[in-house]
């Protein structure tokens, strides 16, 4: 039987992860007068270069025996993932600024983009599984996941029997906590790749696929080496914690040029009138 705290976690995680982008998409859209399209857009920056393109990839990759003798290497293996991750990912932020986006370049679009962009990837990777394991564990308490999901299930029916019965429930909230310190990482590497493109500096985009290397460099690392997930998960609210800083100080250094280009077109109409 599956505990009721366990699934009482995944509805928990499950809620946040659909909530969180829904909430600050209203507050950047409806407040902030961000644009729809840059959510649109967002969304469309991790469902192209990752779902469509990379995993796809790497599930061929995972078939290459040239690559499964390179994969055997954990320090190989982390370093690629994490790479391609930001190259993939930071390429498509940066195509969606560059063309889709280019009549809104505004601060508030950078941000509306990367509740796209995280937000899709929370529920993708966690929100949709989460819904699954959910039903599975309601099947199990009730006697009937053996004979309607098992048969589809095949081998994986007892692996996800096992993970539901013994994995601690607190794991199910820390998967729902990873996901909304993920999405102010994708806020703050949006922003970075917002002024790439505004300001037309290649260094910033090549510093937004170095930086998201970075944030999943060491965490998938700690995976690998068996750390206990806390460990991993502090590790990214500490990339966390610096994107926020990262995004409210870009923020205010909007608001004070928004105030002094206003003052100086102030000053250069008054000139003019006299």
């Amino acid at each position: 039987m599956v505990h009721p705290s366990t699934i009482a976690a995944m509805l928990v995680s499950t809620l946040v992860v659909f909530a969180l982008p829904m909430i600050l998409g209203v507050i950047f859209l409806r407040r902030w007068g961000a644009s729809p399209l840059a959510v649109g857009v967002g969304v469309l920056g991790f469902l192209v270069p990752q779902v469509l393109i990379r995993i796809p990839a790497l599930q061929w990759l995972n078939q290459q025996p040239f690559y499964k003798e390179l994969a055997a290497s954990p320090w190989f293996l982390a370093l690629f993932l994490s790479l391609t991750a930001g190259l993939f990912e930071e390429t498509g932020r940066w195509i969606g600024f560059r063309y889709l986006l280019k009549n809104r370049l505004q601060f508030t679009n950078s941000l509306a983009y990367g509740v796209g962009h995280g937000g899709f990837e929370a529920i993708f990777l966690v929100g949709l599984g989460y819904l699954n394991l959910i039903i599975f564990s309601f099947m199990i308490n009730n006697g009937t996941f053996d004979s309607l999901a098992a048969p589809q299930l095949s081998l994986a029916a007892e692996e996800i029997r096992t993970q539901l019965i013994s994995t601690p429930s607190y794991l199910y909230l820390v998967g729902g906590l990873e996901r909304v310190f993920a999405i102010a990482v994708q806020l703050g590497l949006s922003v970075v790749v917002f002024y790439s493109v505004k300001r037309q500096k290649a260094r910033l985009y090549w510093l937004a696929v170095l930086l998201h290397t970075l944030v999943n460099l060491p965490a998938v690392l700690l995976v690998s080496a068996g750390v206990d997930i806390l460990w991993v998960e502090l590790w990214v609210a500490i990339c966390a914690a610096v994107a926020v800083w990262y995004v409210i100080r870009s923020q205010k250094q909007e608001q004070q040029h928004a105030v002094l280009s206003a003052s100086a077109e102030l000053s250069q109409n008054g000139v003019r009138k006299s």
